[in-house]
């Protein structure tokens, strides 16, 4: 009797510890499918708050030991577009997101910068249905503004200037937000087609200080002037500069005006970014 009891009391203690085995090993399994389940899940978040923080030397750290590496991810295949050195190589990230995913978070700036690759390409017929595609789909876009404006741009570049009075007049009366409004007042300026009322005396011209984006400086005028050739096939409103340093006197390139620092900086950011990597804000007399 005695040995029965103390056989049921052991067995019990038995079962006792492989009841708490099984709950430890059940916790650690859950816990190890939380994680995965988090990591797998916060992973893009994190990458896109990287993204909108404009830290991308971090971002493209972060993508690199990524757990999510899916290639049907559309935040990840833009973003290794964006962080891609070569525009060329680009491309198919930006089209696979604009076509696959119209519905991503990304899918209007895929578009925006495909526009922008086949702008700079000269291929204006390209690059007009790209920004045309991010128009009339992505109306709440906040891109849409500045792609209205490219377009417009194209149109110019292809030599019809009577359409490209028409959209720029529109672009410059019903558009507020865009850092490309004082370039579109400065397009209508050059081509003649100003209103005569309230845009006749833009906001920029009535400040003592205006802003530019300076790409480079040079010592001989010849240099800056070569440069300006180059750019300006790409560039609107590229002109030279001075500014003189100790005894030395240097010439300037200089994209713009505006009336704001963080409207030239806004520019920048999405137009020029893109395609040289050093550049500044820089003061000037209108």
């Amino acid at each position: 009797m005695a040995m029965r009891r103390m056989l049921s009391m052991e067995f019990s203690r038995k079962s006792i510890r492989i009841e708490h085995n099984v709950r430890i090993l059940a916790y650690i399994f859950s816990g190890i499918i939380l994680y995965v389940g988090l990591t797998l899940g916060i992973d893009v978040a994190e990458l896109e708050k990287l993204f909108d923080q404009e830290n991308y030397e971090q971002l493209k750290k972060a993508l690199q030991s990524s757990t999510a590496t899916s290639e049907d991810d559309p935040s990840i295949l833009f973003f290794r577009g964006f962080l891609q050195e070569n525009p060329e190589a680009a491309v198919g990230d930006y089209l696979r997101v604009a076509d696959e995913f119209p519905n991503s978070k990304y899918a209007d700036f895929s578009l925006f910068r495909l526009g922008q690759y086949y702008y700079f390409k000269a291929n204006y017929v390209e690059a007009r249905r790209f920004f045309s595609r991010l128009i009339l789909n992505y109306r709440q876009s906040e891109l849409r503004d500045d792609a209205q404006y490219l377009y417009c741009q194209c149109i110019m570049a292809a030599g019809k200037t009577d359409s490209a009075k028409l959209f720029l007049k529109a672009f410059v009366q019903n558009v507020e937000r865009s850092p490309f409004v004082d370039a579109a007042i400065l397009d209508l300026e050059s081509l003649g087609g100003l209103p005569q009322q309230s845009l006749s005396q833009p906001a920029l011209k009535k400040k003592s200080v205006v802003f530019a984006i300076q790409v480079a400086s040079y010592i001989n005028r010849s240099d800056a002037q070569d440069a300006i050739r180059k750019l300006s096939h790409v560039f609107p409103h590229v002109r030279v500069g001075e500014r003189t340093l100790g005894n030395t006197l240097y010439y300037l390139v200089l994209i713009g005006k505006f009336e704001s620092r963080e409207k030239a900086a806004a520019y920048a950011r999405l137009y020029i970014a893109p395609h040289l990597t050093e550049y500044k804000i820089v003061e000037q007399t209108p």
